[in-house]
C-alpha cells in the first residue's frame, strides 16, 4: 500500500541517526499501517496499542506540539496520512469534549500529563450505539497519566475532560476523521460537526478556522461553527 503521508517538516528533514522518540512513533506508525489486516483495516490493533503504550510511559518530546487556548480544547497535529492522524490534544478544566463518535474508526488516546476522564454515552432504548433518542451514561473512568485508552463506536459514543487543571494527550485515529456526530443526551439531538486542528505541524498560521472543532475565533471569544442539525427527537 502506498500511503500518502502529510508530517510535521521537523520529523521528515531529520537524519536517520538523529530520530526522536516521536519521529519514531510515526516512522513505526507507517510501517504498521502499512499491513492489511484480516479484518479489513490497516494496522494491527494490538501492535500499535503497543506503540502508543511504549512512546506515551516514556517519553515526553511531544511538548514541541503543545499550544493551548483559553477558551477550548485544541486539536494539535503532529502527522498524518491517508491511513491514520497523531496529534496532541491540550485540556483544561472546564474545556470537555462534546459527547462523539468515530464514524466507525479507531481511537488511541494517551495521557501523557495530567489526568483525564472518560465517560461512555449509549442510546436509552437499545443499550449500545445503536438506536434512536436519548442517551445514558454506561461508564465513567479516568485515563491515568502514562496510560492508554482505545475505543470504537461499537464500544460506546464518549466524553473526554480534565480532572486535572491542565491535561495533555495524544491521539491517534485510523482513518483521519474530518467530521463526526455530537450527540445532546437530553434532547437526543444529533448535529454534524467538521473536525480541523489549532495548529498543523507546530504552525497556527497553518490552522483552517472555519473546521476546527468548535471554534472560530472572535473578539475575546469562541463560538460554534459548521453544525448542521440531523436528527432531534422532543
Amino acid at each position: 500500500m502506498t500511503q500518502e503521508n502529510q508530517t510535521s517538516p521537523d520529523i521528515r528533514q531529520n537524519g536517520a541517526n538523529t530520530k526522536t522518540p516521536l519521529e519514531e512513533l510515526v516512522e513505526n506508525l507507517h510501517k504498521e499501517f502499512s499491513i492489511m489486516q484480516e479484518e479489513g483495516y490497516y494496522g494491527n490493533t494490538e501492535a500499535i496499542t503497543d506503540l502508543m503504550n511504549e512512546y506515551v510511559a516514556n517519553n515526553d518530546d511531544y511538548k514541541d506540539y503543545c499550544f493551548s487556548c483559553p477558551y477550548k480544547y485544541t486539536r494539535n497535529l503532529i502527522a498524518k496520512s491517508d491511513v491514520f492522524e497523531l496529534m496532541v490534544i491540550c485540556w483544561k478544566k472546564g474545556q470537555p469534549s462534546p459527547i462523539h463518535n468515530h464514524e466507525e474508526q479507531r481511537c488511541w488516546m494517551g495521557c501523557v500529563k495530567g489526568r483525564l476522564q472518560e465517560t461512555y454515552y449509549v442510546f436509552q432504548d437499545t443499550k449500545d450505539t445503536h438506536g434512536t433518542g436519548l442517551l445514558e451514561e454506561s461508564h465513567c473512568h479516568p485515563i491515568e497519566n502514562g496510560s492508554v485508552g482505545y475505543i470504537t463506536d461499537e464500544i460506546a459514543f464518549h466524553k473526554i475532560e480534565s480532572l486535572t487543571e491542565d491535561s495533555t494527550s495524544i491521539h491517534l485515529y485510523s482513518r483521519p476523521i474530518t467530521e463526526c456526530n455530537i450527540y445532546c443526551p437530553m434532547t437526543g439531538a444529533i448535529t454534524r460537526r467538521k473536525l480541523g486542528y489549532f495548529t498543523q505541524y507546530k504552525s497556527k498560521e497553518s490552522i483552517n478556522v472555519h473546521t476546527s472543532f468548535d471554534y472560530v475565533p472572535t473578539t475575546n471569544s469562541y463560538i460554534s461553527t459548521n453544525t448542521t442539525a440531523i436528527s432531534t427527537t422532543q
